[in-house]
């Protein structure tokens, strides 16, 4: 058998009409291990594409969730909002709004608006994937995600002490295994900022920031793509409190990280 028969042979065994999400997911998660967006965009815009010419709608939805996420790290206003809208239009139109992914999209579609200066209209969506997780059941770490991205929210809001609850409701979530670390981190580095903006001389601020930093040198954390990312997500914040070497430290290891991998 020729080389282009077998080849022809592996093909036919794929899914022809539909995107490789695994595939495309991986690649995804490899690209982000180097922090290198230029090519994620590449990627999911590709796939975009493709999956409206197969008319595959599960896997726009797919490729349409990982965009928002990756406009918002952008700073793309105008594309991260417009994927927030088609990935809605499809969820609500074609109901697939009864499954703890519909819950995972409509936060970080709402998160995304947040970050875009729309956090009164988030507010709902975040309600939708409140109300869709208690139905259904979600894992400690999605729940924790809400309740990190709804603070968020509230405080932009100028709601304190609903920022405060959902931070802390977070890190109980999370304190359920060792593995989410580096997410308490940044849930701790979150409230520091929230109580500075109560009160700068607040003594939480530094209790938070101490806390935050035991976490990010937790002998559990696996220093990968992801905590590169939390890394350079917690540095600006000591950099913001005056803790320059620290800022320094955390930021030279997310370069340490993505530049091995």
């Amino acid at each position: 058998m020729s080389e282009k028969q077998t080849q022809c042979k592996s093909c036919s065994k794929e899914i022809q009409d539909k995107v490789p999400i695994i595939r495309v997911i991986e690649k995804l998660d490899s690209f982000f291990a180097k922090d290198d967006l230029d090519s994620a965009l590449r990627l999911l815009t590709y796939w975009e594409s493709e999956a409206n010419n197969l008319g595959d709608t599960r896997g726009l939805l797919e490729i349409l969730n990982e965009e928002i996420g990756l406009y918002r790290r952008l700073a793309d206003k105008e594309n991260g909002l417009r994927a927030v809208k088609s990935a809605i239009d499809i969820m609500e139109k074609d109901e697939y709004t009864n499954t703890v992914s519909a819950g995972t999209i409509y936060i970080n579609a709402a998160t995304t608006m947040k970050a875009f200066g729309l956090a009164e209209e988030a507010l709902p969506y975040y309600e939708k994937a409140q109300k869709i997780y208690n139905t259904l059941g979600a894992d400690n770490y999605k729940t924790a995600a809400l309740h990190n991205n709804m603070a968020s929210t509230y405080a932009e809001l100028e709601k304190s002490e609903d920022a405060e609850a959902n931070y802390l409701k977070a890190i109980e979530l999370l304190s359920s295994s060792h593995d989410n670390d580096g997410e308490i981190a940044v849930s701790y580095n979150n409230l520091a900022h929230l109580y500075a903006d109560i009160d700068p001389d607040d003594e939480r601020i530094t209790e938070s920031l101490e806390k935050a930093w035991e976490y990010l040198q937790s002998p559990h954390i696996t220093h990968d793509g992801n905590y590169a990312f939390i890394c350079s997500k917690c540095a600006p914040a000591y950099g913001y409190f005056g803790y320059f070497l620290r800022e320094k430290e955390l930021s030279s290891e997310a370069e340490r990280i993505y530049g091995r991998n």
